[in-house]
């Protein structure tokens, strides 16, 4: 049951002028969001690589998915490492794209990409050693089934629109009752701990009410999304097709929700945490990255209503202080030079 696990990160550079001079071709609609904030660029990347060699060793492949920008410090030779442009994987007709949505939607296309996969986005650290099985467990994803309720805080929150999207695809594809009813175990299951409480509470709703999101790294199996295409081709082709983030469309959590209904997953505990950067201090932060039961902490930076060049330093600073020795990711005269900077500082 056991197979490689590679890791998928997609990762763009806001300030690359090639990158903004094609970007100002295309005007978002009012159901699109090209907020800055989708393409802001913390230097914070290469601590993301740090944790990745120092806590999943066992990690095969890591495809690192760019427009073509590559961070100056990158070593581009390491052997676990695979530069996928846009092109590479993404159908001609879908490009340029500026929309997360289509990259996620296109996956299973990267070449030599294995069924089983980790897609981060570069603000989700790893926090401790992990081993394989945090991630897939007798061939299947490990995650946490925890049901949920779509809600709407303001008309120019986008997610609600998304995730009801999703849920209409997965209400039509399958039935709740027979979904608990084959996976009992898989979505009463003692790891959930308080979680536990959201089965009990909306299990009694005859639909779909919703699933839980958590912001972490999430393992999905390249077949799923194969089996996605192949039921739902125009809905996934009409998203591919927005330049920008949209309304309408879906997005990798499709993925998810999908192997959650099919019950093509292990349950795992709830180990990661989520944390807007502009809303607590650097010190919970530093707290959370230290939490031995984190296995991964996502540190967001939207909205991006605060100082931005002052969290970049303190974030800069704790990263650097969790992951102070630098990896074989890094070029050694780049390593160098980052080490006199935090020396100084």
């Amino acid at each position: 049951m056991k197979g490689p696990i590679d890791i998928v990160i997609p990762w763009v550079d806001g300030d690359d002028p090639q990158w903004r001079q094609c970007l100002q071709q295309y005007q978002p609609t009012s159901m699109m969001d090209a907020d800055e904030a989708r393409y802001r660029t913390w230097d914070c990347f290469r601590y993301w690589f740090r944790a990745i060699e120092w806590n999943a060793p066992w990690v095969r492949t890591i495809h690192f998915v760019t427009f073509g920008h590559i961070p100056e410090w990158l070593n581009v030779n390491h052997p676990k490492l695979h530069i996928v442009k846009h092109e590479d994987f993404i159908s001609e007709e879908y490009l340029p794209t500026f929309s997360s949505h289509t990259l996620e939607l296109n996956l299973h296309r990267i070449p030599d990409l294995s069924e089983q996969f980790i897609y981060f986005n570069d603000d989700i650290y790893l926090a401790n050693p992990a081993t394989d099985e945090d991630f897939f467990k007798n061939g299947l994803p490990c995650d946490s089934a925890v049901f949920g309720i779509i809600k709407n805080d303001g008309t120019e929150n986008f997610m609600p629109y998304i995730m009801l999207n999703m849920l209409g695809m997965v209400s039509e594809h399958f039935s709740k009752k027979e979904m608990l009813k084959n996976n009992l175990g898989k979505w009463f299951n003692i790891k959930y701990g308080k979680y536990l409480l959201y089965n009990l509470y909306l299990s009694v709703w005859p639909g779909f009410t919703g699933f839980r999101n958590f912001h972490t790294a999430h393992s999905y199996l390249k077949s799923t999304l194969e089996e996605l295409w192949e039921e739902y081709p125009d809905i996934l082709d009409r998203t591919c097709r927005n330049k920008f983030r949209s309304k309408e469309d879906v997005n990798q959590y499709l993925i998810r929700y999908w192997q959650l209904a099919s019950g093509k997953f292990e349950p795992k505990a709830v180990d990661s945490k989520y944390v807007n950067i502009g809303k607590v201090t650097i010190e919970e932060i530093e707290a959370m990255l230290a939490d031995e039961h984190n296995l991964t902490v996502c540190i967001n930076d939207d909205p991006g209503d605060f100082d931005f060049e002052q969290k970049e330093k303190e974030m800069q600073r704790v990263l650097h202080e969790k992951f102070p020795y630098p990896s074989a990711f890094e070029l050694k005269e780049e390593c160098n030079e980052s080490n006199k900077k935090h020396h100084k500082e």
